[in-house]
């Protein structure tokens, strides 16, 4: 929890004076207590002029006054330094885990990383309000109430001094003891918890088409049961704590009255000031009440800690180096790409997906990537795209490693479409003007144009302003893929990658796209991968991967007379799609220039 606390340090003069206010704040109410109990005792004597209670009449209006003053204060101080550190955990965190996606966060579901850095964070911002500053004021105020009591008698500072750390010290250590584990398998049961849920969401469409509603229900229900067990059991920890704390305030204010009464026998005591040391010794109670639940806290705040170092400390796979665009351009534009013994493989699997993969696209070159399913094609989209590590062989961008190009300028150098694009729940245009901020009206225009997107836009009721909903529910699947395409258009980067951008999109659909894009992409190196076999004569080559190897390369109308893989792949499509094979052989030649 070092870490944490040092992002305290630009904010240690307002941390200071938080504690500060807080220290006040008690004095305050201690000083409030005892001018009061002295002024109704000296009122009660019936003093023969008002002048003799001036004084207390000013003291019990001035601790009243900066009572409420310094615990303004101290809130506001406090929340806005508590604010200040969750919004550096927050800065902090993201900028340790966007190098990490997607091969360093592989192992963790989706519902577990929102817990951790939205549910983990809030609780790591009680390490100022609920871990830092209470053991701090308790401490000096325990002092300052032990002086002030020890001038009336040392018997009532004695007292008050076991009482105080029996609440401020023993009973924060055995509630600490009791919720040893509690706080950290409550922050273990969040998680599951927001797992489940998030599956439960994002799966529902499924859930419902296998009638596993109910099966599933019966999971999160055990889920929310488990986790409020363990919130109920933290509540009750923290109900008997309070209960001990108030019992011993109450036991510290009786045993200080017997004492003072025996003082005041003693002649040792004057009388008036029983009642000052009695509710004295109730007030300095205040600095030590909060001292369970910041123990309460700490377990809470470790695992907590601990999620989040787990997430932060991981290395980035694919370790990007230092190179800019410019120079990656120097050797061409755009860029030519060469595999070398390319070999990949998952963390949780054995068995590579990519085994020797070796081909060389020339720079502005086109170029079909081809295969069955689990052949390979979306593992080599990662890895062109820089976001997957290769453990073994080269990925060269004119003959310059890509793992030597710094990481903020791989956006400038290579874009992507992906198999499922992430929308986001605002409006068409901020779903575009990701890719390109400052894109001007024109440049969106051509963008949808490309991407065959008019039509869509027209028919929306607020046109591009128009919220299209939590992973663009109110579009299409084929609709999404072309905003996907748009966002691509408008990141005008000289090396493009597009996988499976057409599916859902129907074969004319999809061939007006396909030559809209390749129109587009005429000074610009394009991978083209797909699973569909129709449309495939306008590229330049077709590379057809099968079990992670190269299987063949070349033209299409080529690879059809080879009679191999594509060929029976081809066939295999036309069967499907009730079509006459000899028909799917004729497909047309290109020139080595990427639009016919």
């Amino acid at each position: 929890m070092t870490r944490y606390l040092a992002m305290l340090r630009p904010y240690k003069w307002w941390v200071v004076l938080a504690v500060s206010a807080g220290i006040f704040t008690v004095a305050a109410n201690m000083g409030l207590m005892s001018t009061s109990a002295y002024l109704i005792a000296k009122a009660a004597e019936h003093p023969y002029t008002i002048l003799l209670l001036w004084v207390p009449i000013v003291g019990v209006r001035f601790f009243g006054t900066a009572r409420g003053v310094f615990r303004y204060f101290e809130r506001y101080i406090s929340h806005d330094v508590t604010f200040q550190l969750l919004k550096e955990l927050r800065v902090f965190v993201y900028r340790r885990l966007e190098p990490l996606f997607p091969a360093g966060v592989g192992g963790y579901h989706s519902g577990d990383l929102l817990s951790r850095v939205v549910g983990d964070i809030e609780v790591l911002q009680n390490l100022y309000l609920g871990l830092f500053a209470p053991p701090i004021i308790a401490l000096l105020i325990f002092v300052a109430a032990i002086v002030f009591m020890g001038s009336f008698a040392p018997q009532l500072a004695l007292s008050l001094a076991v009482f105080l750390l029996l609440s401020g010290f023993a009973v924060p250590l055995l509630t600490q003891w009791t919720a040893k584990n509690t706080g950290k398998v409550l922050v273990r049961a969040r998680g599951s918890l927001s797992t489940e849920i998030v599956e439960l969401i994002h799966g529902n469409t499924d859930i419902l088409a296998m009638n596993q509603e109910k099966r599933r229900l019966t999971v999160l229900g055990g889920q929310i049961r488990q986790w409020g067990r363990w919130r109920v059991r933290l509540h009750w920890i923290t109900g008997l704590s309070s209960a001990l704390s108030l019992l011993l305030n109450q036991g510290a204010m009786w045993v200080a009255l017997v004492i003072g009464i025996t003082l005041i026998d003693r002649h040792r005591l004057a009388p008036i000031l029983l009642p000052v040391v009695v509710l004295l010794t109730l007030a300095s109670f205040e600095a030590v009440n909060q001292l369970p639940t910041a123990f309460q806290f700490q377990g809470q705040v470790k695992e907590a800690a601990m999620r989040i170092n787990e997430l932060v400390d991981k290395k980035p796979v694919a370790n990007l180096g230092n190179v800019d665009v410019q120079t990656a351009l120097a050797e061409g534009n755009p860029p030519g790409v060469t595999l070398r013994d390319v070999h990949f493989a998952y963390d949780d699997e054995e068995v590579e997906r990519l085994r020797g993969v070796n081909f060389c696209v020339e720079g502005g070159m086109h170029v079909a990537i081809v295969g069955p399913s689990g052949a390979g094609k979306t593992t080599l989209s990662g890895l062109l795209t820089g976001l997957w590590p290769y453990s073994h062989g080269e990925v060269l961008v004119n003959n310059l490693p890509l793992n030597r190009i710094r990481i903020q300028e791989v956006p400038r150098l290579i874009s992507a479409v992906e198999q499922d694009p992430h929308l986001f729940n605002t409006t068409l245009r901020q779903n575009l003007l990701l890719a390109n901020r400052d894109a001007a009206p024109t440049q969106i225009d051509q963008a949808l144009e490309i991407a065959q997107l008019h039509q869509v836009v027209a028919s929306l009721p607020e046109g591009l302003d128009t919220v299209i909903g939590e992973q663009g529910a109110q579009l299409s699947g084929g609709e999404r893929k072309r905003v996907a395409i748009a966002r691509v258009i408008l990141q005008n980067t000289p090396l493009v990658i597009m996988d499976e951008a057409t599916e859902g999109l129907d074969s004319v659909t999809e061939r007006r796209v396909i030559h809209a894009i390749r129109v587009w992409a005429r000074e610009r190196t394009l991978f083209w991968i797909t699973h569909r076999l129709s449309n495939l004569d306008v590229f330049n080559a077709v590379i057809v991967l099968s079990r992670g190897e190269v299987a063949e390369m070349g033209p299409a109308l080529e690879l059809v007379r080879r009679n191999g893989i594509f060929a029976r792949m081809l066939h295999a499509e036309s069967q499907i799609a009730g079509e006459d094979v000899s028909r799917k052989g004729n497909l047309k030649v290109v020139n080595k220039t990427p639009v016919p």
